[in-house]
């Protein structure tokens, strides 16, 4: 009975500390969109379209070619650090530490030197001459001391999510006045470009010096020993660091190439009916990414304390409790969804109603599995997951020329939809394949525990 009072107090704390995660999860979450917002129409009063159009381009070069080369280690520490913590043993974690601080300065000095190195060749190709194409090497300054990953590492680690939503939201304000200041005195495309550089440089650093502040508060300092020595402590650090990293891409490279291959294949007008189509998803999608960031550490503890039962309960009452936000929002979407589009965007838009549609339900069944992905990660299936990723971009890629000359726009949503369902199938399957597994796996026998 005490067992049980113990269990239930337990899963009452978790669910407490998951509730009050995603509370400041979401509320950064929104603040950072008002505040972006308001700081997009200010950038686009000073610049106009085109100079917008530079900033977009520069911001988004550096971005892309940081996302590429800076393959960040916050999953994989937290991952292994869970378990070095829940193990107590503080000096392999501080090694952890030391060996992702290496792994992000090194990230940003090859991120940097590359797009530095690009920067002269493809300006011209993107649009950009004179002055702008100068400024497109500044996108080097923005990311080369990046250390946010680390630092987000240790604050979810630390369970101060609130700290890292306050922090998000300070460095998104910081970024309007400095806006609204260089409107103020006229400022150019430089002056903006300076202030992507100022608040990309405060967003990456000011994570990691908050990290390291609740590291020093619990008497922990990042050790720089061997580096081979701590990947020995940790094997298969570097390949889950990979395999999560490469997942995201290849999930990435679905949402932002489809466009592309649109424009080649059908007329502009119904490009821009897609693009409503993504944007609209991507809005949804957004409210997904709190969910992960803040259950992805909660896994790691249970899977290092080996309560694996715990998180298939977890898992459970996660996906049940968000399956039934979803159909209560998608259904009503689906059947008012053409005076919803007339009403948001216009009558020329009411049109894009069947292809909205679909994409609709494209983006319910991925956020149907949104925690799959921290689960799988937590159990030690980082490669498994990957390539999951790999065939679903497969898929998705050699279904959308033929679904697009067969069903028009409509085929793109179409190809999402189904590499949708394949995700969700393969990691729905496999999730219950390994917790079964390790839930069922016999405990060592006292004599093998003693030799």
């Amino acid at each position: 009975m005490i067992q049980r009072l113990r269990q239930i107090l337990l899963r009452d704390q978790i669910a407490q500390r998951l509730l009050r995660n995603l509370k400041w999860i979401f509320s950064s979450q929104v603040a950072m969109a008002i505040l972006g917002m308001i700081s997009l129409a200010v950038s686009a009063r000073a610049l106009g379209a085109a100079g917008l159009g530079a900033l977009a381009l520069i911001e988004a070069f550096a971005r892309i070619n940081a996302r590429l080369v800076h393959f960040e280690p916050w999953q994989a520490v937290i991952q292994y650090g869970s378990l070095a913590l829940e193990e107590q043993d503080t000096t392999r974690f501080e090694k952890l530490v030391g060996l992702s601080i290496v792994l992000d300065v090194i990230g940003g000095l090859a991120a940097a030197a590359l797009i530095f190195f690009l920067a002269p060749l493809v300006a011209g190709s993107i649009g950009l001459d004179g002055s702008a194409a100068q400024l497109l090497s500044l996108g080097a300054l923005a990311v080369v001391l990046s250390l946010r990953a680390t630092g987000v590492a240790l604050l979810r680690l630390y369970d101060r999510f609130d700290q890292l939503a306050k922090i998000d939201t300070a460095t998104a304000l910081l970024r309007l006045v400095l806006s609204v200041g260089a409107w103020l005195i006229g400022g150019s495309l430089v002056h903006f470009v300076v202030i992507f550089v100022l608040f990309s440089a405060a967003e990456g650093l000011l994570a990691f010096l908050y990290g390291r502040r609740e590291m020093q508060r619990r008497g922990q300092e990042p050790k720089f020993g061997n580096l081979i020595t701590t990947l020995r402590q940790n094997r298969g650090f570097l390949r889950f660091m990979w395999n999560s990293n490469l997942a995201v891409i290849l999930r990435q490279t679905t949402q932002r190439l489809d466009v592309v291959i649109l424009g080649a294949l059908v007329a502009p007008v119904f490009v821009g009916h897609y693009h409503i189509a993504r944007k609209c998803g991507d809005a949804a999608i957004r409210l997904g990414r709190p969910i992960k960031q803040a259950i992805f550490p909660e896994f790691s503890r249970l899977a290092a304390s080996g309560d694996f039962v715990r998180i298939r309960k977890t898992a459970l009452w996660v996906s049940v409790s968000f399956c039934v936000v979803l159909v209560a929002g998608v259904i009503p979407t689906l059947i008012y969804i053409v005076p919803i589009l007339d009403a948001a965007f216009g009558e020329a838009f009411v049109a894009a109603a069947p292809v909205v549609s679909i994409q609709a339900v494209a983006v319910a069944l991925f956020l149907a599995g949104v925690i799959l992905g921290p689960v799988l990660l937590s159990l030690g299936c980082d490669r498994e997951l990957m390539l999951i990723g790999a065939a679903t971009a497969a898929l998705f890629f050699a279904l959308i020329y033929p679904f697009v000359i067969t069903f028009g726009v409509s085929g793109a949503a179409l190809s999402h939809l189904i590499s949708n369902i394949l995700w969700l199938a393969a990691c729905s399957w496999l999730v219950i394949k390994t917790l079964d597994t390790k839930m069922h796996r016999p405990a060592p026998v006292e004599s093998e525990v003693a030799s």
